[in-house]
């Protein structure tokens, strides 16, 4: 097994500082996006959505990684949800380097520590050590479940409206009110002063116009891609032999044998 690649599973978790809650997104590989922010920002929408009782002020903090979180989807994303009326104002927050260690991690280390003393063969095992991780519950799980746990979205569609922030990746700390809708506001650090910027996009139009635009915007659905022929052979010729024959009797959620008729 050391030499192999089993069949993975993903783990996102997005933390409620408030109450310490952590919602853990568990995602079989079958069940991702390619690399990109719609991935990221579709799971976030959701525990936006799931956490949001009514308050107008959102603060984010996210790590450096540009390909998932600092890039210009994510302002965009922002920018839309202050437009949308789900906030008033919106802090984005990104930790400098040298410095990324944050709450998520600590929900993470439970996780890990039950993870390292257990046995686990398929990825509803997995999720019952995420459940089981802590004790007082603040580590919760979600799933894919066929778009039925929560969908992904097309987020990218907004460069429609807005335009891009040049040099983003020098900055490390964003505002977005609703008092200047479409305008963010940037420093580099927390001593810097705040620089301001304009990204919607008018192309002539009346503002009040691209914004209403905006607001009846309905974002696509994005299925994941389902596993490459040449994945679901590796798995079915090197991973499934070595299963425990109990597993190997309800073989569709482990290892991709679903196809064992097409890879024949």
């Amino acid at each position: 097994m050391y030499f192999l690649t089993p069949r993975k599973v993903h783990l996102f978790g997005i933390q409620n500082e408030a109450i310490r809650e952590q919602t853990n997104y568990v995602l079989d590989e079958s069940e991702l996006l390619n690399k990109g922010p719609n991935g990221t920002l579709s799971p976030v929408f959701d525990a936006i959505k799931k956490f949001n009782k009514g308050k107008k002020h959102l603060k984010l903090t996210c790590d450096n990684a540009v390909g998932q979180n600092k890039n210009n989807t994510v302002l965009w994303f922002c920018l839309y949800l202050v437009i949308y009326s789900y906030y008033e104002t919106v802090e984005l927050h990104f930790m400098i380097p040298g410095h990324t260690k944050f709450s998520p991690d600590r929900n993470f280390g439970m996780i890990k520590k039950l993870y390292r003393r257990s046995i686990i063969f398929s990825k509803e095992q997995f999720v019952e050590i995420v459940k089981k991780s802590s004790p007082a519950g603040f580590n919760k799980v979600q799933c894919y479940e066929d778009g039925k746990g929560f969908q992904y979205y097309d987020f990218k569609v907004l460069g429609e409206y807005f335009e891009k922030l040049l040099n983003i990746t020098r900055y490390h700390h964003f505002h977005f009110s609703a008092d200047r809708l479409g305008v963010v506001r940037v420093k580099e650090f927390v001593e810097s002063e705040w620089e301001e910027f304009d990204l919607l996009k008018t192309d002539g139009r009346e503002r009040e116009e691209v914004i209403k635009e905006i607001r009846n915007l309905i974002f696509t659905i994005l299925p994941p891609k389902p596993l490459s022929l040449e994945r679901q052979e590796y798995l079915y010729r090197n991973i499934y032999p070595l299963l425990p024959k109990e597993y190997r009797d309800i073989p569709s959620d482990y290892c991709g044998i679903e196809f064992a008729l097409v890879l024949r």
